[in-house]
């Protein structure tokens, strides 16, 4: 990639791209190459990952989930309640300065790894991030987590999400909007 595709990707000053994957280069994450051009002065810089560089993936994430779970949320008499709250909170945060709208929550899900589609009287969620990893004694309070992501990007406004009805692959939530 070029500097300047790196600092477009990443919203970022061309100097900083720069600063950030020559830092990448040295540490052998990264090469450097130049592409010729054909024309006169010098060629725009290359830059690629190595074999070195390390990858990333969301299996520490995964287990931390887990683990607070099991910690914080499932030892509480609460559990799913209290995973609901949260979810709550993180939802109010997470809303936009505008009015939702089931474009806007059908995005913000999308973004979070849902799959989602609306009929405009239901949303269906036909993919969730958690479902395969999760154990099926941890997925009620993820469940109960993301009613509440729901719950706190709707609350105020005149758009209403019932209670998921989870089912074996997908789940469907009821929308109705006030007028």
């Amino acid at each position: 990639m070029t500097v300047g595709a790196v600092a477009d990707e990443l919203e970022l000053h061309k100097n900083s791209a720069r600063f950030h994957l020559d830092a990448l280069v040295e540490a052998g994450y990264a090469e450097r190459s130049t592409e010729p051009s054909g024309r006169t002065g010098r060629p725009p810089l290359l830059y690629a990952a190595t074999s070195e560089a390390p990858t990333i993936s969301n299996a520490h994430l995964l287990e931390l989930t887990k683990v607070l779970l099991d910690e914080f949320v499932a030892s509480e008499d609460d559990g799913a309640a209290r995973a609901r709250r949260a979810g709550q909170r993180w939802g109010s945060r997470t809303r936009a300065t505008a009015e939702p709208t089931v474009d806007v929550i059908k995005a913000e899900m999308a973004m979070r790894g849902f799959g989602v589609q609306d009929d405009g009287a239901t949303l269906t969620f036909t993919r969730c991030p958690f479902r395969d990893e999760i154990s099926d004694d941890q997925l009620p309070l993820v469940c109960a987590m993301h009613q509440g992501l729901l719950d706190g990007m709707t609350v105020g406004s005149p758009i209403t999400i019932s209670n998921l009805q989870v089912g074996p692959r997908v789940c469907h939530a009821a929308i109705s909007i006030a007028s």
